[in-house]
């Protein structure tokens, strides 16, 4: 028994010894109050709604056998189940969606009446081998706009004769669990919005910056990996989590000035002149005068694109700044620019090997650049390079893959084996990856940490874009007669990411279930069947040999 069910229990057992005074209305006062105050308690949602359920399965008089669902409706007209107590295990595939008008309580989703049977019948289409006879309580649970929001079920024993009290209480219940439901509902919806509404301002700001960046042959990539190098520094030495994302939004738009140089000199593939270089060396003005505004995100990007080409001893440009005077932010993002710019491949250059880049940066400490970024650079080294296998330009870029860091998890909800290995050692390491981003989601939903859930999510769509471009580009390179095929399969899962993302801001407490077991189902067919057919197309060397 729960520690809720046992409060209601001690309740009920500290009765005066004439029992009479204490009816049903008291126990369902009890029960109504009990669930209340689990509601309060800094538990996760998911984990409140079974207690809640625990509550009720305990109440004396009601006759319930002590099992018990709630089922929460989704943008589909579908019930997907939310939080059980007892319930069998066929019925946890059985029950977890389920369209409006089928089964009991689909039944009630659809009429928006109770549904009470005291015994099983052809309208429960739910059944299973060895199903024990009961009874049921179907309750259709409401939002604001009186929209169905979910269904309360309840079992009961078989031949069930409703109580007198019964009906008062099953919609007091209804009310109290719709109430608790629309109240998550509307705050998580109100997270969400503001995470998602972050990211198109942060999407907006860098396709504003791309518009320069690609003149001059740079890349969308170069502004992720830029951006996210500067965060691993700025995390290194300390700065809070708000500065850390002002610093994350500000870093991409270090180059928007150059919007203002001609293309001559932008495009040009050799070295420039004297005067070619004056010219170009406007940009970081140029970018400055381009983003005048007082928000702070605003002033910060000011500050990154007008400073990120001064130099520690004073040596830089436009304005000759030295050591300190130089904005912290225009410091971080010098040491990241410079770092992606010798370890990328570009029309003009070859990337850099990793050890020459960081025998640079290395060397360059107090001249170029702040020594202590620099330290805190090479002591967040593995999550630099992280970064750079992560989001590299592809397998003609640094040639500097790392194994990729897989973040602990609490709970694993899918577990890597050898049966799922392509024999490509880089891309079983994407793969893990993958499985490690699907289990952080699992982890977070858990914990009901909503923004962990919808970054995440951001985060295997992000990356899974990136991963499927380069596998794509093995595939087509060794002529894999299924490429057509493979890229579709690639499209839809995006697709249906992107589907999810704007589903959670509809009906976010029935996604999260739904999205675990697709994205469970969809990884691990794919790499088991998808990808083990082109698995097969390469000998153990070759597949050794490819993007090592």
């Amino acid at each position: 028994m729960t520690t809720n069910a046992t409060t209601v229990k001690h309740a009920l057992d500290r009765r005066e010894p004439v029992l009479e005074e204490y009816s049903p209305e008291w126990e369902t006062k009890a029960a109504i109050s009990s669930i209340l105050d689990i509601t309060l308690k800094p538990i996760p949602f998911q984990q409140q709604l079974k207690q809640i359920i625990d509550v009720v399965v305990d109440i004396s008089w009601l006759g319930a056998e002590k099992k018990g669902a709630i089922l929460i409706a989704n943008s589909r007209q579908e019930l997907v189940l939310a939080a059980h107590h007892g319930l069998a295990t066929p019925l946890l595939t059985l029950c977890a969606r389920v369209p409006f008008g089928r089964c009991l309580c689909g039944l009630a989703a659809q009429s928006r009446e109770i549904v009470f049977k005291g015994c099983v019948d052809g309208d429960h289409h739910h059944a299973f081998n060895g199903m024990k006879p009961h009874g049921h309580y179907n309750i259709p649970l409401f939002g604001l706009k009186d929209e169905i929001i979910g269904v309360l079920v309840l079992y009961l024993e078989h031949g069930h004769k409703p109580h007198e009290e019964e009906k008062h209480f099953i919609e007091m219940l209804g009310q109290t669990v719709s109430a608790i439901i629309l109240n998550r509902t509307l705050k998580t919806q109100a997270e969400i919005s503001r995470i998602l509404l972050q990211q198109a301002q942060q999407e907006m700001l860098q396709k504003l910056v791309a518009a320069a960046e690609y003149r001059d042959g740079e890349t969308g990539l170069h502004l992720k990996r830029m951006s996210l190098y500067s965060v691993i520094i700025g995390k290194t030495i300390g700065l809070p989590p708000q500065e850390l994302s002002l610093l994350e939004q500000a870093a991409p738009m270090h180059d928007i000035g150059k919007i203002g140089i001609p293309d001559s000199i932008l495009l040009k593939p050799g070295k420039l002149t004297r005067e070619e270089f004056a010219t170009m060396k406007h940009h970081p003005t140029y970018g400055a005068k381009i983003l005048s505004g007082s928000h702070p995100l605003i002033v910060a990007s000011r500050l990154v694109a007008l400073s990120h080409h001064e130099k520690w001893d004073g040596s830089g440009y436009p304005q000759g700044l030295k050591g300190e005077s130089i904005p912290l932010f225009g410091r971080i993002c010098a040491l990241a620019d410079v770092f992606d710019a010798l370890t990328s491949k570009r029309p003009y250059k070859d990337a850099w090997p990793l050890d020459k880049a960081l025998e640079t940066i290395k060397a360059s400490s107090g001249t170029h650049f702040d020594p202590k970024l620099v330290d805190a650079f090479f002591k967040a080294l593995p999550e630099i390079v992280q970064v750079m296998s992560l989001y590299g330009e592809g397998r003609t870029g640094t040639g500097n893959r790392a194994p990729l860091i897989q973040q602990p998890v609490k709970e694993a909800f899918v577990t890597w084996d050898e049966s799922l290995s392509v024999n490509i050692p880089h891309i079983d390491d994407q793969h893990k990856y993958l499985i490690n981003l699907l289990n952080r989601l699992h982890n977070a939903a858990q914990t009901d940490d909503t923004s962990e859930v919808v970054e995440t999510l951001l985060g295997m769509r992000s990356y899974a874009i990136v991963h499927f471009a380069d596998e794509e580009e093995i595939l087509r390179e060794h002529g894999y007669p299924d490429l057509d095929s493979h890229i579709k399969k690639h499209r839809l899962f995006i697709k249906k990411t992107e589907g999810y993302l704007k589903e959670l801001e509809v009906s976010p407490l029935a996604v999260v279930s739904d999205l675990l077991r697709y994205l469970n189902n969809w990884l691990i067919n794919h790499i088991r069947h998808e990808d083990g057919d082109y698995a097969n197309l390469f000998s153990r060397e070759q597949a050794e040999s490819i993007a090592v």
